[in-house]
């Protein structure tokens, strides 16, 4: 039997797990009016997958039902676009499904002029209303499918009043012959934000959209993929990787795909080989560094208090010299919620502060990254500044978190390794629960 976990490219169809409850909410739209949704998520949280699986013919009778028919789908990668692609190309290229699928087949009908016409005129925002409006009149659909749709907030051609306006427009008068569906690494709030400079006396441009953000795997999801697995896994095993991947679907596969490998291998000892997993799966979570330095310096700050809290308790220590970390949790509320949101910590009271890391594999990648910076002496200050934490701490309270630092990073004795071997032997188990 090969190896059945994999990652790295978007996962098919048939190979697809969990997410029914935010497929019930799209398709839902969808079907009732056309109405458009954002997808919102961190790198690696399938929403990719997502939208790729909302759009597969084999799924369309299951989710769409007899209506599915009538939908044509438009899947566009938008860092796949050239960076002088204009509206007209854009347009040109959204609309491709419906050009091949009932214009080409058509000899002529209304529909087909009016194609035509916006042919003509560069897909203005006009000529497309009109070609909506036919769509409308009999009975087409397009499901506009977006990925990586923040690409467009830096493009050097479509950024800009002109695009997002008519894609505001043309969704929202439609009447349901265009629905979006946008995959976002960024919440529509910031969205709007950061086009707000185009539209300072109008409404927000994604002000139509309905948010919904891929959180973790919940644990029914993680046992259906696991037990791909057969009776290789134990239930040590599989307590292992829920607990080193925290529901986050991308590190849930890197975990299961090693760990298989180290069987084949031919690995005996199952602590070896849960370490060995662990150690392919430390250098998978290093792709997480970006989404810390997207994260603002509050959400930073808010993760790093609750990781210095996390891993004296996941080591069986006593807190070290991090109870003004502890208090400032209190004013990081929405960053907390945030995080819990894409799950990267949970509630947990046994921790002090009440909070935990969620993932191990990105703990142990923070915890290197606190490593790396008190061995780099000098790198202290500036870490702090980057946290945008030297301006709310006293002198004295500096020194108490690089003391407090310095006294966890002590017990990590030669670095991650530590918490790698401890999530192999099962120490601390109930600190990272993937519920």
């Amino acid at each position: 039997m090969s190896n059945p976990f994999f990652y790295g490219n978007p996962v098919p169809p048939d190979q697809f797990i969990d997410r029914r409850r935010e497929l019930r909410r799209i398709t839902g739209r969808i079907v009732n009016r056309g109405q458009s949704t954002a997808v919102v998520g961190e790198p690696r949280s399938g929403k990719t997958s997502l939208l790729l699986y909302l759009a597969a013919p084999e799924t369309r009778d299951d989710l769409y039902g007899p209506g599915g028919e009538r939908l044509l789908f438009s899947f566009i990668d938008n860092q796949a676009l050239g960076g002088q692609c204009n509206q007209a190309q854009f347009w040109e290229l959204a609309l491709r499904p419906l050009h091949k699928g009932v214009i080409v087949p058509a000899s002529n009908s209304p529909l087909v002029q009016a194609y035509r016409t916006c042919q003509r005129n560069a897909f203005g925002t006009f000529t497309l209303e009109r070609l909506l409006a036919q769509m409308n009149a009999e009975g087409w659909r397009l499901v506009l499918l977006l990925d990586e749709f923040d690409v467009l907030l830096h493009h050097q051609v479509l950024s800009c009043a002109e695009f997002f306006g008519s894609l505001r427009s043309l969704a929202s008068r439609s009447r349901g012959a265009l629905a979006l569906v946008i995959a976002s690494r960024r919440p529509l709030e910031s969205l709007n934000k950061d086009t707000q400079q185009f539209s300072r006396a109008g409404s927000p441009y994604f002000n139509f959209l309905d948010e919904i953000a891929l959180g973790p795997w919940p644990d029914k999801d993680v046992a259906e993929l696991l037990r791909r697995a057969g009776d290789r896994f134990t239930t040590d095993d599989r307590r292992f990787v829920a607990e080193v991947s925290g529901g986050h679907p991308y590190l849930l596969q890197v975990a299961a795909s090693a760990l298989w490998e180290a069987y084949e291998e031919g690995e005996r000892d199952p602590n070896r080989r849960r370490q060995q997993a662990g150690q392919s799966l430390y250098e998978a979570a290093k792709t997480l560094s970006d989404t810390w330095w997207q994260w603002p310096p509050a959400t930073r700050r808010a993760l790093t208090a609750v990781a210095l809290a996390h891993i004296p308790k996941l080591l069986e220590q006593r807190q070290f010299y991090v109870e003004r970390l502890l208090r400032d949790l209190g004013d990081l509320g929405p960053e907390l919620r945030s995080l819990a949101k894409q799950g990267f910590v949970a509630e947990d009271e046994a921790i002090p502060g009440g909070w935990r890391v969620r993932p191990a594999a990105f703990l142990w990648w923070l915890a290197d990254e606190l490593v790396r910076t008190v061995r780099d002496e000098p790198s202290f200050e500036e870490w702090l500044r980057k946290q945008e934490w030297e301006g709310l701490l006293t002198r004295g309270e500096k020194q108490q978190l690089d003391k407090g630092i310095r006294a966890v990073v002590g017990l990590l004795k030669d670095g991650v390794t530590t918490l790698i071997e401890a999530a192999a032997k099962g120490t601390g188990e109930a600190i990272v629960k993937g519920g």
